[in-house]
């Protein structure tokens, strides 16, 4: 009798729980706290974090997403006097350079669930003069906490993995977008052969994502030439009226 090696069986297992992952993510109605979120979530959200960990950590030459970030801000597209939301703004890194896209008469809001990095931004903002464009947002784990019809795109980098309420989340910036709005997702691209880092941190794989975004009440941007991210991809999506 033919008998699988310990290698064998262990890559098909970890395969199935992979794809089982993605299958148990499909959108629902009554989808409730994603329990992986809530606990990645409780390092950023601590009053006492150290700032300049996460400033080390998010802005080195090692993340793919800090080397191209000036391809990405391109891709994005904004436009002097556009009103932005960098929801999972961080240490602030791409609040700062949409505050030169958008210009003076533009704004940015840089969401984050956690003070010390809503604080970090604002110093960062006042220190680059741009205190005048970029407003720094606390947010809840259920709400960008924007008002109805402020943003014409919203931008969520790296982050939407960590949304324990996708649908909410996903509902509270379709009301903050204006109508045709953009929101804009770069993530964690989960697939068989992603490494074990994104394997411990994607909750689904893209396909997943996009229909619960689609199903959310946006529509995805066939966009040609964006630029390549390693281990995330890149989607547009438009607002719809639902």
């Amino acid at each position: 009798m033919h008998r699988m090696s310990r290698s064998a069986i262990c890559a098909s297992v970890h395969l199935t729980l992979v794809l089982s992952v993605a299958r148990a993510a499909e959108p629902s109605h009554n989808q409730g706290p994603a329990p992986y979120a809530a606990e990645m979530n409780k390092k950023f959200t601590d009053p006492h974090a150290d700032i300049h960990h996460f400033v080390s950590r998010f802005e080195n030459d090692s993340r793919d997403i800090y080397v191209k970030r000036h391809d990405i801000t391109r891709a994005v597209g904004l436009r002097p006097g556009d009103a932005v939301a960098d929801i999972g703004a961080g240490t602030g890194l791409f609040s700062l350079l949409f505050a030169a896209q958008v210009g003076p008469k533009g704004i940015v809001y840089a969401v984050d669930i956690g003070p010390v990095f809503v604080n970090y931004i604002a110093t960062q903002a006042k220190k680059h003069e741009y205190d005048s464009i970029i407003k720094p947002v606390l947010n809840t784990r259920e709400s960008t906490c924007l008002a109805p019809g402020s943003i014409d795109v919203a931008f969520v980098c790296d982050t939407y993995h960590h949304f324990e309420h996708p649908e909410k989340m996903l509902a509270s910036i379709h009301q903050a977008l204006r109508p045709g709005g953009r929101l804009v997702i770069i993530d964690f691209d989960l697939h068989e052969n992603s490494s074990e880092f994104v394997k411990q941190r994607a909750r689904a794989a893209k396909e997943v994502y996009c229909r619960e975004i689609t199903a959310a009440g946006y529509q995805l941007i066939e966009k040609k030439d964006v630029c390549a991210i390693q281990e995330n991809f890149y989607a547009e999506f438009r607002r719809v009226e639902r």
